[in-house]
């Protein structure tokens, strides 16, 4: 059960970046929409790929940082 406890920061972290990741692309499907021009499933995974390795790296950096109190 402590094993569970320690690693439920990973289940965060991995919730929080796929919830980035998704946002990210679902604006970039807007932003295509305006523009009124098609976006491609592989631009719109490597939008998503980027996002969720740019969320896992903020949530680390942040988790780094001490808090004040």
């Amino acid at each position: 059960m402590r094993i569970l406890y320690e690693l439920s920061w990973l289940w965060e972290t991995l919730v929080i970046a796929l919830a980035v990741a998704a946002v990210c692309v679902v604006c970039a499907m807007l932003i295509c929409k305006a523009v009124k021009k098609n976006l491609s499933k592989k631009t719109a995974a490597v939008i998503g790929a980027a996002a969720f390795a740019g969320a896992v790296l903020a949530v680390v950096v942040i988790a780094r940082t001490p808090m004040p109190l």
